[in-house]
C-alpha cells in the first residue's frame, strides 16, 4: 500500500540535497538541477576555450611580430633603400678612412654615409688654424674673488664704467672681482665671439686671457679698439692682440683655405681635421675612402640572428609530441597568417637572386651564408635551416666584390639616362631588364619586356612632377611585370632608356615584413583584429547563453517545485483513502 510521496524545499538527507515536501521523496534534486542546467550551458564552455585559444594565439602573434618588427629593422639596413637622403640607413654606405702613414701625424679624416670610396692625396699644410688672443697685465691680489674695481693691490686695475665691444655692452662695477669681471665678458661671448679666462700666473699674481670663440683670420678682435669713455680698460695693461690664423693645405693638388681645422665642406661626406704643418711642401700623404665591412659584417650578423630568432619561435610553433599530435607550446600551429608568413620569408631566404649574372653572388651561400640546424635542449625543440655565417668566406667576398654581394642583399636599378632613378617599388616586379620608351610631346610612356613568351610592351601611368621640377613619375600598372615599380624621370626630353633591375634578399624580405606590420591592413594587424572581433562575438554569446541557463534553471525549480505540491496533495489523498479502508474494516469486523 502506498502511503506517502514527498518531494519540497532543499534540505540535507543521507549525503544528498533533495526537494523535501510532507513526506520528502529522498530524490537529489539540486544535483539533479545542477546537471541539467550545466548541460543546457555546454555551448558556453566551448566558447569559453574558444576564447582561451583565442587569447593564446593574440599573445603569440604579439611575440611574432615584435620578432619580424626587428627583422624588418635588420633587413633595411641592408636593402639598398631607394630615395635620396637616407644613407644613414644603408649599411652598404658606411665607409672609413684609411691614412698612409705617417699622415696621420699631420691630419685626420672621419666619413659620413654616401662618402664616395676613392683615393685622395693631402700636401702642403703650411698653416694651422688658431684662435686670436690677448691678454692683460698681472693683477696682483691675493685670489681671483678679490676686488679689481676701481683700486687693486697693484698698478693693474679696472675701471668703473660701460664698454663697447663688438656691438655688445658689457659694464664693469665698483668692487667687482677679477672673477666677476670675467664672467661679465662670458655672458655675452656668444656674441662678441671672444671668452675671457682667468690664469693664475704665480702667488698674488693673475692675469686674463681673452681669447676668441673660433680660429682663423675672420675672427680676429682687438679690445684696445672697444668704445671705452670711462676708461674701463685704460690700466689694465693690455698685451698687443695676436691675430688668428687659418687652416691652409693642399687636397689633391688644390689649395685649401678654411678658418677652422675641422674642415668638412671640401668634400661631401669627409670631415678633414689639421693637426700640425707638414715638414715640406713636397710630400704628398695619401688616404683611401673606403666601405666599412666592419658595420657591413655585423649589419649582416644582425640580419642572421634576427632571422634565427624567428626560426626558433617557428620550431616552438611547430612542435610535435610523440604521438604525432602538436604540443601545448603550438598556438600557431594552424593559424594561416603566421604559416603564410613564414613561408613567404623561407622561401625568400632560400632564394636566388633573379637577374645576378657572371660570376656575382646569387644565393647566401655565395658568400659563405649556409644552413645548419640547432639540436634540441631540454627546453627547446630543434631548429632546423637556421643561417649561420663563415665570416672568412664573407670577409673574402666583401673585399673582392662588394658591389656584388650590395645587390646580393638590396635592390639595385641601373640605366644609361642619369635623368632616370628608383622612387619605390614592391615584390611585384617580375623582370630583370626592359626598355623605357618616353615621348611626353605624344604622351607616349611605355615599357617593353620578354618575361619568356617574347616582347611585350606595355603603358606605364605618367605624372608630371610638380614643385617646380620638370620630368614625370612613372608607374608600372597592375597585372603587369611592372606592378608595384614606381620610377622618377626628371626631364621632359623624349628618351629610350635600357635598365635593369635585381631584388635582393634583403630588400624582398623587408618588403614582406613591412607588409605584414603595416598597422592599417597589414596582415598581421588583420588577424589580431579578426581574433579580437571572435573574442568579442563569443563573449557575446556567452552572456546570452548564461542568460538562457539562469531562465531554465528557474524553471526547473519551479516545475520541481509543482511536482512537489503534487506529490504532496496525492499524499493527503493516499492517506486520506488509507483512512476509509481502515474505518471501513473495523466497522466490517464489528
Amino acid at each position: 500500500m502506498v502511503t506517502q510521496v514527498t518531494l519540497g524545499s532543499f534540505f540535507s538527507l543521507n549525503g544528498k540535497t533533495v526537494l523535501g515536501g510532507a513526506g520528502g521523496s529522498g530524490l537529489d534534486t539540486k544535483a539533479l538541477i545542477a546537471s541539467l542546467s550545466e548541460a543546457k550551458r555546454a555551448p558556453a564552455v566551448y566558447n569559453e576555450d574558444l576564447i582561451t585559444i583565442n587569447d593564446e594565439q593574440s599573445s603569440a602573434l604579439g611575440t611574432f611580430q615584435s620578432l619580424l618588427s626587428s627583422f624588418r629593422s635588420a633587413s633595411a639596413a641592408l636593402r639598398n633603400p631607394p630615395g635620396v637622403g637616407n644613407a644613414a640607413d644603408n649599411a652598404f654606405q658606411f665607409t672609413k678612412a684609411t691614412i698612409i702613414s705617417p699622415g696621420s701625424d699631420y691630419f685626420s679624416v672621419t666619413t659620413a654615409a654616401g662618402a664616395t670610396a676613392q683615393s685622395y692625396n693631402i700636401s702642403n699644410i703650411s698653416s694651422v688654424a688658431s684662435a686670436a688672443n690677448q691678454g692683460t697685465g698681472s693683477f696682483q691680489i691675493a685670489d681671483a674673488d678679490e676686488s679689481v674695481v676701481p683700486a687693486g693691490a697693484g698698478p693693474t686695475t679696472f675701471a668703473a664704467g660701460t664698454i663697447t665691444f663688438n656691438g655688445q655692452d658689457i659694464t664693469i662695477e665698483a668692487d667687482d672681482s677679477l672673477n666677476a669681471v670675467a664672467a661679465k665678458f662670458n655672458a655675452v661671448s656668444d656674441l662678441t665671439g671672444v671668452r675671457a679666462t682667468v690664469v693664475r700666473v704665480d702667488t698674488n699674481d693673475f692675469q686674463l686671457s681673452f681669447v676668441a670663440t673660433n680660429t682663423g683670420t675672420a675672427n680676429n678682435f682687438d679690445l684696445s679698439t672697444a668704445t671705452d669713455p670711462s676708461g674701463v680698460l685704460t690700466n689694465i695693461g693690455l698685451t698687443a692682440a695676436v691675430v688668428g690664423t687659418n687652416a691652409e693645405f693642399e687636397l689633391n693638388g688644390i689649395a685649401i683655405v678654411r678658418q677652422s681645422n675641422t674642415v668638412s665642406d671640401v668634400v661631401t661626406g669627409l670631415t678633414i681635421n689639421i693637426l700640425q704643418e707638414t715638414p715640406d711642401a713636397i710630400t704628398d700623404y695619401r688616404f683611401n675612402i673606403e666601405p666599412d665591412t666592419t658595420i657591413i659584417q655585423s649589419a649582416i650578423n644582425n640580419f642572421i640572428n634576427t632571422y634565427n630568432a624567428i626560426k626558433a619561435f617557428e620550431a616552438e610553433q611547430l612542435q610535435l609530441n610523440n604521438d604525432g599530435t602538436y604540443s601545448e607550446n603550438s598556438k600557431l600551429a594552424q593559424n594561416q597568417t603566421f604559416l603564410t608568413i613564414m613561408n613567404n620569408l623561407n622561401a625568400q631566404i632560400a632564394s636566388q637572386v633573379a637577374g645576378i649574372t657572371g660570376s656575382n653572388p646569387s644565393s647566401l651561400a655565395d658568400v659563405g651564408i649556409t644552413f645548419t640546424s640547432s639540436p634540441a635542449t631540454s627546453t627547446t625543440p630543434e631548429v632546423n635551416n637556421i643561417l649561420t655565417v663563415n665570416d672568412g668566406t664573407l670577409t673574402s667576398a666583401l673585399t673582392s666584390n662588394f658591389n656584388g654581394v650590395k645587390k646580393l642583399f638590396g635592390f639595385s636599378l641601373t640605366s644609361n639616362n642619369s635623368n632616370l632613378t628608383i622612387f619605390r617599388h614592391t615584390n611585384s616586379l617580375a623582370v630583370s631588364s626592359f626598355s623605357l620608351t618616353i615621348t611626353p610631346g605624344s604622351d607616349i610612356f611605355t615599357a617593353t619586356y620578354d618575361t619568356g613568351g617574347g616582347p611585350e610592351t606595355v603603358n606605364l601611368t605618367a605624372t608630371a612632377l610638380t614643385g617646380g621640377v620638370n620630368g614625370y613619375t612613372l608607374k608600372g600598372l597592375v597585372g603587369t611585370a611592372l606592378e608595384g615599380l614606381e620610377l622618377i624621370y626628371a626631364s621632359t626630353a623624349n628618351a629610350t632608356i635600357s635598365v635593369t633591375a635585381t631584388q635582393g634578399i634583403a630588400d624582398k624580405i623587408f618588403n614582406t615584413n613591412d607588409v605584414a606590420l603595416k598597422t592599417n591592413g597589414g596582415i598581421l594587424a588583420l588577424e589580431l583584429a579578426r581574433i579580437e572581433e571572435s573574442t568579442a562575438r563569443l563573449n557575446e554569446d556567452i552572456a546570452t547563453i548564461d542568460e538562457q541557463v539562469a531562465i531554465f534553471t528557474q524553471q526547473l525549480v519551479a516545475k520541481f517545485s509543482a511536482l512537489e505540491q503534487a506529490i504532496a496533495r496525492t499524499n493527503n489523498l493516499l492517506q486520506s483513502l488509507n483512512a476509509n479502508q481502515q474505518q471501513q474494516f473495523i466497522s466490517a469486523s464489528s
